[in-house]
């Protein structure tokens, strides 16, 4: 399988999250919710997009504390984080305020991500620690989640106010599930058995590109392959049912 990233429409969606964020009207609605099911594409994007634009990626940890969250923080911003909490979020705002300025100077735009962000969907002190950080400087924190987060900031008006972005990660269609197909795969793919991957794997990203590998591993044992067609795979293990975790074999 080729290693490129695909901008599907949800890749679409979460660029324009980030371009009309730029563009604001009050300046502290610097928040952005990311969120859908798991196997939708969510943590690859904004990594492609935190490595693109020289961004910080923070992946929430179960048991994070405030503590524990600002250590990780200033670790990503290649810094060793100093002892008391006080001292922590005054060095996190010096060297957020560097980076930012610097990604200015650049012309790129600077975000804070936070992956697995339902982890500290309840914690109200991680969500305003988050949400100090982005008011006084106004610098973009984008959560990801998969929607327990979206509904757990109704219990928290005062950060619920601040979110300038919703985005919403989808089951791809079958243009976006041809598109990943045809871009990912290292021969080509008829139409009949990309319509059949679109089907059994109702759209989930993940489950399109095991069915991707299941195709690359044929046709490297069967060298020579210009094209694999359905009829081809028959009978083959193409990927595993997410619900069962069952092997979905192609029908004759």
């Amino acid at each position: 399988m080729k290693n490129e990233f695909v901008k599907t429409k949800n890749v679409k969606r979460f660029l324009t999250g980030i371009a009309d964020l730029s563009t604001r009207g009050a300046q502290e609605a610097c928040l952005m919710i990311v969120d859908g099911q798991p196997g939708l594409g969510k943590t690859q994007t904004v990594n492609w997009w935190a490595v693109r634009n020289e961004c910080i990626y923070l992946r929430a940890k179960k048991e994070w504390t405030p503590q524990w969250m600002m250590r990780d923080l200033i670790t990503a911003l290649n810094a060793v984080p100093l002892f008391s909490f006080e001292r922590m979020y005054k060095q996190a705002l010096e060297l957020l305020a560097q980076f930012a300025n610097a990604s200015s100077i650049n012309g790129k735009p600077f975000t804070v991500i936070v992956d697995e962000a339902d982890h500290i969907a309840r914690s109200s002190r991680c969500l305003e620690t988050l949400r100090d950080l982005s008011d006084y400087l106004e610098i973009p924190f984008i959560l990801v989640g998969m929607g327990i987060i979206r509904n757990s900031l109704k219990r928290f008006p005062q950060i619920a106010s601040r979110i300038g972005q919703y985005v919403e990660f989808k089951e791809l269609d079958f243009e976006d599930t041809q598109l990943l197909v045809n871009t990912l795969c290292n021969v080509k793919v008829e139409d009949k058995l990309v319509a059949f991957i679109h089907k059994v794997t109702n759209g989930y990203s993940r489950e399109i590109k095991e069915a991707i590998a299941s195709i690359d591993r044929f046709a490297s044992r069967n060298p020579g392959i210009e094209m694999v067609t359905y009829e081809a795979m028959v009978g083959l293990p193409l990927m595993n049912d997410r619900r069962n975790s069952n092997p979905i074999i192609v029908r004759g």
